[in-house]
């Protein structure tokens, strides 16, 4: 799955009126050494994301949804290895190098990054700690974790799985039963845009609520309803 001692990585993408993210996420991403491609799946925008899009990024239209928009970009991936990225969230400058060493070893089908948040505070230094640590212990990635996985193992798998909610969860379920998963040194940098916009601690209750109730068996669209989709 490597070729010439480099992974050959795919950056896919979703958005939703993410203009005032696309670009400077594109440029980051340009500046890097070792991205084969980027896709964006734009799931219907009604702002200026779609004019945001630099020259030489692929650039495809998907319903709206999380899971359709990564799905249809990872149909398209020309790369080995497919790296989902939010439009708010910056990979660290030696990801492929990271990636490499951890695809090094055939068993490894996939993974993530740990991840810090781009505003100062103990309250987001223990809500990145706490998410590094669940991702660590039980191998259950989000998003804006910037998961990875080797392009065939995760067509095999099915991709994510149509639901509106949940489908990180999902899909490193089924990684982690495929195959061994890793959770890299990273960091990725992610927004804190939604917890300060809705509020430190109600998005921090919201977050938790929507999962224990996951674990109770209720189904990703109801809980999308409890989730904003302003961000989504």
């Amino acid at each position: 799955m490597i070729k010439n001692n480099n992974p050959v990585i795919s950056i896919i993408i979703p958005t939703y009126n993410e203009a005032s993210t696309i670009k400077i996420t594109i440029e980051h991403l340009k500046n890097l050494n070792g991205i084969h491609e980027i896709i964006v799946v734009d799931g219907g925008s009604a702002d200026e994301t779609i004019s945001k899009i630099a020259e030489g990024v692929k650039l495809i239209q998907a319903p709206k949804g999380r899971a359709i928009q990564m799905n249809t970009g990872a149909q398209i991936a020309s790369g080995e290895v497919l790296l989902f990225l939010h439009s708010d969230t910056r990979l660290p400058y030696d990801v492929p190098e990271q990636i490499k060493t951890a695809l090094s070893n055939k068993n490894v089908i996939g993974g993530a990054f740990k991840l810090k948040f781009d505003h100062p505070g103990l309250f987001f230094y223990l809500a990145a700690l706490g998410s590094n640590l669940r991702a660590a212990l039980t191998g259950i990635y989000f998003g804006d974790q910037a998961i990875f996985a080797r392009r065939k193992d995760f067509l095999q798998l099915g991709g994510y799985p149509a639901v509106e909610l949940m489908e990180d969860w999902i899909l490193s379920r089924k990684l982690k039963l495929a195959g061994k998963t890793v959770l890299l040194t990273g960091p990725v940098i992610t927004s804190a845009r939604r917890w300060l916009f809705y509020g430190k601690w109600r998005t921090a209750w919201l977050m938790h609520k929507i999962k224990f109730l996951y674990l109770l068996g209720v189904s990703p669209s109801h809980l999308n309803r409890m989730y904003s989709d302003r961000h989504r």
